[in-house]
């Protein structure tokens, strides 16, 4: 099979082959990112006197603190620090706490450095909101009745099903933000884990992956329901922002380095919440696809892992260098598809490292029992496509030599941590 270095145009036309026979899914929004704050002093000491008042008001007064501030609720998202979150939060009593989760749900279930499980219940509360605004919608749409609604009407009745999940508590959601294109469902429970899986799903993924089927949270599923009996896990699985979604066109596919790059910054923002939020826990990160992309760049943004596991990875862009004290893994089948351009790029296109060439990366095998490629090109790309997705699988019949690996990866990690 063609690998990149040796025929890159061919390879990366190839790979456009490929992507192009999938069926395409377009993320719910387009990532919004936050303005520049001229004076930071000036700001934090603004928004640490909003949070002061919010702490002080009853419900009724926090409901007119949001209706004559508006976008009050945006800008201590952007403006709040997690470690300050974190304080603000264990300063308040358990009734403050709960009248904050039922009147503010969706600040509290966003705000980096909140505790985990509350985070959670609150985000139970906005789905329930949430929930009835989908119904709404979904009446005005039913009653229009045009065929060019079919589309919407079955986006909405997803949506429907599935914050029907969280509302009941089948699904615990640690963020919900679709208009930005950002997701984290959480598994396992944060009390009593002895470590951190962080699971980023990468090209295709969008918030509507979690809601089908089968989702993209089978893998963090699988880890938790599989966990040492002695080293059990908390998992998150993160999508950080908009993922790049299969193209033939080149600016706009996988192949495009900027997408999943700019959602590394996002990344490093969530990571560095989480660690604020459980300290003193090791982290592991799981990431597939172009998902090693968004952890490599979220490296550059200060986050850091113990152990990171770059499964079917695109790798890292030009002039990459592993994290001094992190432990890298890459398990890729012998013929993914990825292999047609993992380590050719050019400027915006392709990634110049390949997960295998990571000074120090552990090269682990998946596990398959791969057939020699042969037959048409579509054939040996579709081929490369299905041992490509294998390793997001929480099917331990497909995939279950790189699951048991994790599994034994976080074990090891949650033992050194405690020495």
């Amino acid at each position: 099979m063609m690998r990149a270095n040796a025929h890159p145009t061919a390879a990366l036309a190839a790979a456009a082959m490929a992507f192009a026979l999938v069926t395409p899914v377009a993320p719910v929004a387009q990532a919004s990112a936050a303005a520049p704050t001229p004076d930071h002093h000036r700001t934090h000491l603004s928004v640490s006197a909003t949070l002061a008042e919010l702490a002080s008001l009853d419900r009724d007064g926090v409901t007119a603190l949001l209706d004559r501030t508006p976008g009050l609720i945006a800008t201590l998202l952007t403006q709040t620090s997690a470690a300050d979150a974190a304080i603000w939060w264990a300063e308040m009593d358990a009734a403050r706490r709960d009248d904050l989760i039922r009147t503010v749900p969706v600040l509290v279930g966003s705000l980096d450095g909140i505790d985990a499980t509350d985070r959670v219940r609150a985000n139970r509360y906005a789905a329930r909101a949430r929930l009835a605004r989908v119904d709404e919608r979904l009446q005005q749409v039913s009653r229009r009745g045009a065929e060019e609604d079919a589309a919407l009407l079955g986006d909405l009745l997803l949506e429907r099903r599935y914050l029907t999940k969280v509302v009941a508590g089948q699904v615990r959601l640690y963020l919900y933000s679709p208009e930005r294109g950002a997701m984290i469902e959480m598994a396992g429970d944060p009390l009593t884990a002895a470590g951190i899986l962080l699971v980023v799903p990468g090209t295709n993924a969008s918030v509507r992956s979690f809601m089908v089927d089968d989702p993209v949270t089978s893998f963090a599923d699988w880890q938790v329901a599989n966990a040492d009996p002695g080293a059990p896990v908390v998992a998150f699985t993160v999508l950080a922002a908009p993922m790049p979604q299969i193209s033939l066109n080149l600016a706009s596919g996988p192949q495009n380095n900027t997408i999943a790059t700019a959602a590394g910054a996002d990344y490093a923002r969530i990571v560095k919440g989480i660690e604020v939020a459980l300290p003193g826990l090791p982290t592991l990160s799981y990431e597939h696809s172009a998902g090693s992309q968004v952890g490599s760049s979220a490296e550059t943004h200060g986050a850091r892992f113990d152990v990171r596991f770059l499964a079917g990875g695109v790798g890292a862009t030009d002039g990459y260098r592993p994290v001094s004290g992190t432990t890298y893994y890459a398990a890729q089948a012998a013929e993914d598809v990825n292999r047609y351009y993992a380590g050719f790029q050019v400027g915006d296109i392709g990634y110049g490292v390949g997960p295998e060439d990571i000074p120090g990366v552990t090269v682990l095998d998946p596990g398959y029992a791969e057939e020699p490629a042969t037959g048409s090109v579509g054939a040996m790309l579709m081929q490369g496509l299905d041992l490509h997705n294998r390793l997001f699988s929480g099917d331990g019949h497909t995939n279950g030599t790189v699951l048991k690996d994790v599994r034994l990866l976080l074990a090891s990690l949650a033992r050194g941590s405690s020495g």
